[in-house]
């Protein structure tokens, strides 16, 4: 067991963005759905905790919802069926773009999806809670779709289509479908989809809105860092401190150059022992 876990834990941190995020997805999914097939009234309550209610005085008083009811779905189809979506589009993404983008699209997608559904309740009766992931989904898929409008894309049984021929068919499936059911899951899609359009059109303007990922990151290691550092002053003499505290700078410096790469050419752009010295700064 303890064996599995380590070897679960390897793939996790050497998986790129795409692959936590579908192992978080996954994760979440086996403790509801053990909660729902054993501990009936806990389960009720935890969906109803992270889930997002329609209602914003409601919602207002569990912020975290706007963003938790993404990782939470209704049932095994609902999640197999996004966490393909998420794989393929996450691909597609970044083709154009960088990890750092990506989880930055995704995080953001589903808190504007999250606003966009309460926004539209408070004008039309939706009623209930909303959960998953296709409003962030939604986001990649037409921010791809803004930025590369005539990419190929192959399709099994129909061949090689234009992305925004995808993403016309997905906004008219949702519209059309919004009042025979599930309206909040359509209504999450379409703001998925407006804000995956409003990225690009920010980011040709010199906006990033992805770029708070880089500034929690360079944040939460300076933290680790300073960690380290007050461990090895506290062990160590003066002159063997400052040495350390030379090597940390030189350490830093060269995570931030990198990070600098990745969000200018992307994490394939990094060589083989650049990729080997993040992994191991994570260790």
């Amino acid at each position: 067991m303890n064996q599995y876990l380590k070897q679960l834990k390897t793939a996790y941190e050497s998986g790129n963005t795409i692959n936590k995020l579908i192992y978080w997805n996954i994760a979440i999914a086996v403790v509801t759905f053990i909660l729902s097939a054993f501990f009936k009234d806990v389960y009720f309550d935890f969906i109803n905790i992270f889930s997002l209610n329609s209602q914003f005085s409601v919602a207002a008083t569990k912020i975290w919802s706007f963003f938790t009811y993404s990782f939470i779905h209704a049932g095994l189809i609902h999640l197999i069926f996004n966490m393909i979506m998420l794989f393929y589009l996450g691909q597609l993404f970044t083709t154009f773009f960088t990890q750092i983008q990506l989880l930055g699209v995704y995080i953001v997608g589903a808190v504007f999806s999250g606003l966009f559904y309460v926004a539209i309740a408070a004008f039309f009766p939706l009623g209930g809670n909303v959960v998953g992931a296709s409003g962030a989904i939604m986001a990649l898929l037409f921010a791809v779709t803004a930025y590369a409008p005539y990419m190929n894309v192959r399709l099994m049984l129909i061949g090689n289509v234009k992305i925004w021929h995808i993403a016309v068919v997905f906004i008219f499936l949702d519209v059309v479908q919004i009042p025979f059911g599930n309206a909040g899951g359509h209504i999450t899609h379409l703001g998925g989809a407006l804000f995956g359009a409003l990225y690009i059109l920010l980011l040709k303007k010199g906006i990033d809105l992805s770029s708070f990922i880089i500034f929690f990151q360079k944040l939460f290691k300076r933290q680790k860092n300073q960690k380290k550092h007050f461990k090895n002053v506290y062990k160590n003499t003066t002159a063997t401190n400052s040495s350390v505290s030379n090597n940390k700078d030189q350490v830093q410096k060269r995570i931030d150059e990198i990070l600098d790469k990745i969000k200018k050419s992307g994490y394939e752009s990094l060589s083989k022992e650049e990729k080997t010295f993040l992994f191991q700064q994570k260790e």
